[in-house]
């Protein structure tokens, strides 16, 4: 573990590593207003899980010894869903960490409200899905390796190991590839008893826009001012949850994170925070070679 860096009076940041014990939050520093959401929690901790690796740097503020009841303390600024998602896989290393050293309460605040604006968007789990399933078909001259396309795109081997069988499974039969993960991997007969087979591309497309919009014309809190429990968002996914009921909440999320196991996974990490790490798969199955 890397020594805190000691107190400086010149503002400036050191980039080190830290235990999550060291770490102390603060209510004062979060501007979030519905605390840890579940689904993302559960996404970070899956990459954890996946990669074996460490996120990026958590943003931390060592408070000067002028600073009552937090003097010397490593205050967390940014970072509290990876900071739950390490703690939901258990972690036990040092983690990166950018801190804040030299700075007063006013400027601290400052850089967690910052830090917090941020837009970002990464690939969703169905966009990473289908990534790593085009880098499974992509016919380059040094085909990708399962720990390659694993860590790239952020999924699990064994899936990646499931697109390879997958894919020769589709070549030998001369089954059509459309490119997206979620269908591919289902059978002909799967598709047909979903109906797919009965309609164009086009016409899925419309009629899943339509069923999103009466999805979201429901759950629209603006417009249903009388029913106040739209607006605690997590009592909306428990609605949700229980309305699906578990077996079809799997299977949703089979069809969306692209295998049962990252269901399962997915599932655990949101709600219970978590088990131990999972287990490591050889890449010992030899490529493709068509």
């Amino acid at each position: 573990m890397t020594m805190m860096q000691p107190i400086t009076a010149k503002p400036g940041s050191v980039t080190m590593e830290v235990t999550l014990d060291q770490i102390a939050e603060s209510a004062d520093f979060k501007f979030r207003a519905d605390g840890i959401e579940a689904t993302h929690k559960a996404d970070l901790a899956s990459t954890i899980r996946n990669t074996g690796a460490p996120l990026d740097p958590v943003l931390l503020w060592q408070a000067g010894p002028g600073e009552i009841g937090a003097a010397g303390k490593l205050i967390l600024l940014d970072g509290a869903h990876r900071l739950a998602a390490y703690r939901a896989v258990k972690w036990s290393q040092p983690i990166p960490a950018v801190v804040l050293v030299g700075m007063d309460r006013r400027d601290a605040l400052g850089a967690a409200l910052r830090a917090n604006s941020k837009r970002t968007m990464g690939l969703s789990q169905a966009e990473r899905m289908d990534a790593a399933w085009r880098l499974v078909r992509e016919p380059v001259p040094r085909r990708y390796k399962v720990r390659e396309i694993a860590a790239w795109a952020n999924v699990a081997s064994a899936t990646v190991d499931n697109m390879r069988a997958r894919f020769r499974v589709m070549h030998e039969e001369g089954i059509e590839i459309t490119g997206s993960w979620a269908r591919d991997r289902r059978t002909r007969d799967d598709a047909d008893d979903a109906g797919l087979g009965q309609m164009s591309d086009a016409q899925r497309k419309a009629e899943i826009g339509k069923l999103a919009g009466d999805i979201r014309e429901l759950l629209d809190r603006r417009k249903h001012p009388e029913r106040p429990i739209l607006r605690e968002q997590q009592a909306v996914w428990e609605a949700i949850g229980e309305a699906l009921g578990d077996n079809a909440l799997k299977q949703m999320l089979d069809y969306l994170l692209g295998g049962e196991e990252e269901a399962n996974e997915w599932l655990e990490l949101a709600r219970s925070g978590g088990d131990d790490a999972a287990e490591d798969v050889e890449d010992d199955d030899p490529d493709p070679q068509f």
